[in-house]
């Protein structure tokens, strides 16, 4: 049995606007109980991609870990927690890679591995429909053929 993308895909979408502070982006992510999502802008056009990992990416980059151990430990915890209050267009992947609903799930497999990617926009016409991840394939695979409901 051939599965396609608009099988798995995730059609409620979860946004952040380029302009939210990444403190609410954190907030989207635990709310939404997602680890990525699509970048708008004002308009409401796809401009990004922003995940869980490129937070952490930017956060490890600051003294967080290492204030406690270093004189003027508060002044620092304060100036690293303004990290927060940037931005999400600071940190969010600009390059957008996209697949159609009805391309393969093993043609998506394959594009996520060979770009090293966790989630692909599902387009229809350059409209954003839908979200697919390494969560709803591996899902698919977890799931008995008795089952899957197509």
């Amino acid at each position: 049995m051939q599965f396609y993308v608009k099988d798995i895909m995730s059609t409620e979408l979860v946004t952040v606007g380029e302009n939210e502070t990444i403190r609410e982006l954190v907030k989207v992510f635990t709310d939404g109980n997602v680890l990525g999502v699509p970048v708008i802008d004002d308009d409401g056009y796809v401009v990004g991609v922003v995940s869980s990992t490129d937070v952490l990416k930017k956060e490890s980059s600051h003294n967080f870990y290492y204030a406690p151990f270093m004189q003027n430990s508060e002044s620092i915890l304060f100036e690293d927690a303004k990290f927060f209050d940037e931005k999400v267009s600071s940190i969010m992947t600009k390059e957008l890679f996209t697949i159609l609903p009805d391309e393969t799930v093993a043609k998506m497999a394959k594009e996520m591995y060979e770009k090293k990617i966790h989630r692909l926009l599902v387009t229809d016409y350059e409209k954003l429909i839908g979200i697919v991840s390494t969560f709803d394939a591996l899902k698919l695979l977890a799931t008995s053929d008795e089952e899957v409901i197509v």
